[in-house]
């Protein structure tokens, strides 16, 4: 029999979960170990090894980093309310499954499924009952610091999301304030430039948009408010804002949306009602 010794019941289980699901035949038994109860995965020798390395590799990479990140957020860094830790914890996950590699990216590459795989099977070999906890402390222990670096990460995106949500939230609030003085305004997001319309379709130029520009926009919030895109929209507080472009998902179109919310419309490029200058590389292009 391979044996693994655990300090939580849970842990037992979580580790059985992934093996039924692979028709592996297991058993759970408890112990007294250092005068403590404990709880023994038993595995049978003749499954196959690659079905046991795999179940054992999925239980530390999906369930056990996790749980290390929130203990980390809890104990290291005294993030204790429970909105904030899911918020920050739902950034590792996003993280440690791939869709956040503007993140990920910020890290010294290294090789965590290798590391992992090498010293299980290295587990494997041994004839006695294995401490999974010890196991963690002296043979991962690289693999748990590495997800102390994953915790700050999510921490500085948590807290530049939440500058950014009391960003939106601000000038929502001021947009509020405000009463509508245009009906319709067009925008145009070339491949090297975005150009304003009027709900008449005539191009409006830069110092047209800055003279329409509330100045305390600038002056209360220089480093947040874009002169030339949010506060012009901003000011003139439109009811429908058409945003003709062709990648969706720019920062800035987001911004937007955000912002305006109900009055954005997304159109693509060929949707544009009007004329553009010949001058602008995608009016050929349509």
């Amino acid at each position: 029999m391979f044996e693994l010794i655990f300090k939580q019941n849970g842990d037992a289980k979580n580790l059985q979960h992934f093996f039924e699901k692979e028709s592996c035949d297991t058993m759970i038994h408890e112990t007294l170990f250092q005068n403590q109860m404990h709880y023994i995965v038993s595995i049978k020798k003749q499954e196959n090894k690659q079905i046991i390395l795999d179940g054992l590799f999925r239980f530390i990479m999906d369930i056990k980093r996790l749980e290390w990140a929130a203990y980390i957020l809890s104990e290291y860094y005294l993030y204790k309310d429970p909105h904030e830790q899911e918020q920050i914890l739902t950034i590792i996950g996003e993280m440690l499954s791939g869709e956040r590699d503007e993140l990920t990216c910020l890290l010294a590459e290294w090789d965590e499924t290798g590391f992992v795989m090498n010293n299980l099977v290295s587990l494997m070999e041994s004839e006695e009952p294995v401490h999974f906890d010890s196991f963690v402390k002296f043979r991962l222990k690289a693999l748990y610091e590495r997800m102390i670096l994953y915790v700050e990460k999510a921490i500085d995106e948590y807290k530049l999301e939440q500058d950014y949500q009391m960003f939106v939230q601000m000038l929502r609030d001021y947009l509020a304030s405000k009463i509508d003085q245009q009906e319709t305004i067009h925008l145009y997001f070339s491949s090297c430039d975005l150009l304003f319309f009027n709900s008449e379709l005539k191009e409006m130029k830069r110092n047209e948009l800055f003279r329409v520009v509330d100045k305390r926009l600038l002056t209360n919030h220089p480093v947040y408010v874009d002169s030339y895109t949010i506060a012009p929209l901003l000011s003139m507080a439109p009811k429908m804002i058409n945003v003709y472009c062709a990648e969706p998902e720019l920062k800035l179109i987001r911004t937007i949306q955000n912002i305006f919310e109900e009055r954005v419309r997304i159109l693509p490029l060929s949707a544009f009602p009007g004329s553009i200058h010949s001058d602008i590389p995608d009016a050929a292009n349509e």
